[in-house]
């Protein structure tokens, strides 16, 4: 099996580093998936008998058309993980006071299973 990683997206704002010392802060979130249709186009390859090929094939093919359309990344079995990742850095930064947020979103891919990850970076002026 082969993986890859894929980068979606990255914004990085200003630094302000006229306001005091600045500490460096990071928070991580990541989800998994699995991807039906691949697992069913293995399946289909794997399968001896005729009538489950085809079988495993119409499953490939309508999980396929479901999840037709503009994306970025494969859907999570969770929505909402990267949902409290703000308050997660604010908890890092006892004034409150944070400067040059960089925001990531990347991707691994491993065949049928993948990662969706959320990471942000930035500097708490203490």
């Amino acid at each position: 099996m082969t993986a890859c990683a894929r980068l979606d997206h990255v914004q990085i704002s200003d630094i302000d580093q006229s306001q005091g010392n600045l500490k460096p802060i990071s928070v991580k979130v990541s989800e998994f998936a699995i991807e039906l249709a691949v697992i069913a186009d293995v399946g289909s390859r794997l399968a001896t008998n005729h009538n489950t090929q085809n079988s495993l094939k119409e499953i490939r093919d309508i999980l396929a058309l479901i999840n037709m359309g503009p994306r970025t990344g494969n859907p999570v079995f969770n929505d909402n993980y990267a949902e409290n990742v703000l308050e997660q850095l604010y908890a890092q930064c006892p004034t409150g006071n944070i400067t040059g947020l960089r925001s990531t979103r990347e991707a691994t891919n491993y065949g049928a299973v993948s990662g969706e990850i959320v990471r942000l970076n930035a500097f708490c002026i203490i």
